[in-house]
């Protein structure tokens, strides 16, 4: 799981292979209503296609969540910092302070974009979603300063490369002294996976910058430093609210967070190697892309305990991973029944687009523990939500295969829904077998 987007994914920003070309590839063939078409292909007029709303393009309809709350003063505190770092830049930035037009607006975008994270924090649906938008701003509010501190008062990246180092050395310390407490299995492995990402994150040492100039090198040595503290604050800040919140007695879940994920792990290898073969290459129908991108998610993660950052997150993975091989029995169950087939006209787009949200709605709904069972919907909101954006760039006639991408991201979504209370069950009986 990411702490920033996703539940179950490793990745910072969730999508899948098949999201990430549908979005890079979404203005290529905008308004292209020939494209992809042959003489006997059905065309559909986009106009008559669903009505996505700006905000849909831009959101997961399931933003995550954790349970446990967030001190009004830690978002305070998030902010103060952010509008310390943009005070010390000068209004406007302008050629006399940074003559280079290139390294100018890499600050001037930073700072923007810092500024932009308050407001979005604001705004934010969920508190995690707010904490990841300031965290955000803190990293490019940094960039900004640092990088106007070398034009400003000659600063090499010395003290913020200590900085970082010190930061690194302190996650790495409170991972090691991180102690699971609890007495709900199923929200101490929710809260404890948010924690083990965030200090993985803190502790993370990813090499030299990328920057193509000595000052912009600097920019972000205090990016880096700045990300790291945050990531280590948020840790903290989550730990403590968390053990607050618990009676005087509680004791450590440590050895039953670890049990749950060794049985929850054992059944994510049984299933792999039940997989059934893989189908045939030259297929490139929806169905046949749901499939594929399903059978990877399902295969590809922790094997093991010890690969896992911790044994909250691979409870957490281990439960996005099977409820993806659910999704992937339902979806050869379909195919198989012939129920994959290609729309042809918008109102069968519409309604496998309602039947996505539906599910959604139907699974947060579901008896099974709701906290858990979001950390799957999340991804299959990035689902609906690419298939969303990429639908919105279509104008006139477009081929029929031209919606290829969203009617997969919409099966996809329905499907990993309606997987996601099952799968979250059987976690709550792993983590119940003691």
């Amino acid at each position: 799981m990411t702490d920033d987007t996703s539940g179950t994914s490793g990745n910072r920003a969730v999508m899948t292979r098949r999201g990430m070309l549908a979005l890079a590839g979404a203005s290529a063939i905008a308004g292209c209503g020939s494209f992809g078409t042959t003489g006997s292909e059905p065309t559909i007029d986009a106009y008559d296609l669903p009505d996505v709303r700006r905000n849909e393009e831009l959101e997961s309809p399931v933003p995550p969540s954790v349970p446990v709350d967030v001190a009004a003063s830690h978002f305070e505190a998030a902010r103060e910092r952010v509008r310390s770092l943009l005070a010390t830049l000068p209004t406007p930035l302008g050629p006399d302070e940074i003559p280079n037009g290139h390294v100018r607006q890499h600050l001037t975008d930073a700072a923007s974009t810092a500024s932009d994270g308050l407001d979005e924090a604001r705004t934010a649906r969920t508190e995690l979603v707010a904490l990841r938008e300031l965290r955000s701003a803190r990293e490019h509010a940094r960039y900004a300063a640092a990088g106007w501190s070398v034009a400003d008062r000659g600063r090499t990246d010395a003290p913020f490369r200590e900085e970082h180092s010190q930061t690194v050395l302190a996650a790495r310390e409170a991972m090691q002294a991180h102690e699971y407490v609890g007495t709900d299995p199923v929200r101490a492995a929710l809260v404890h996976a948010r924690i083990e990402t965030a200090l993985q994150r803190a502790n993370e040492t990813d090499g030299r910058p990328r920057a193509d100039s000595e000052l912009l090198a600097v920019a972000e040595w205090g990016e880096r430093a700045e990300s790291a503290q945050a990531y280590l604050d948020d840790a903290r800040h989550l730990g403590s609210q968390f053990e607050a919140a618990l009676p005087d007695d509680s004791g450590t879940l440590e050895p039953v967070l670890t049990a749950g994920a060794q049985t929850l792990l054992a059944a994510v290898r049984d299933r792999r190697e039940d997989l059934p073969p893989e189908g045939t290459a030259g297929d490139r129908t929806p169905g046949r892309m749901v499939l594929e991108d399903l059978r990877w998610e399902a295969e590809n993660g922790t094997s093991g305990l010890s690969e896992a950052i911790g044994p909250a997150s691979a409870v957490v993975d281990a439960t996005g991973r099977l409820a993806r091989f659910r999704a992937l029995e339902r979806m050869e169950t379909r195919r198989e029944a012939g129920e994959l087939a290609r729309p042809t006209d918008a109102a069968a787009v519409r309604d496998i687009r309602r039947t996505a949200r539906d599910a959604l709605t139907a699974a947060l709904e579901s008896s099974a523990p709701r906290e858990l069972v979001r950390t799957v919907l999340v991804d299959a909101g990035y689902e609906v939500m690419s298939a969303d954006r990429y639908l919105s760039e279509h104008r006139g006639e477009v081929s029929a295969s031209a919606l290829d991408r969203s009617v997969a991201g919409y099966w996809h979504a329905t499907a990993l829904a309606r997987a996601a209370p099952p799968a979250a069950r059987q976690a709550v009986q792993a983590l119940q077998s003691d």
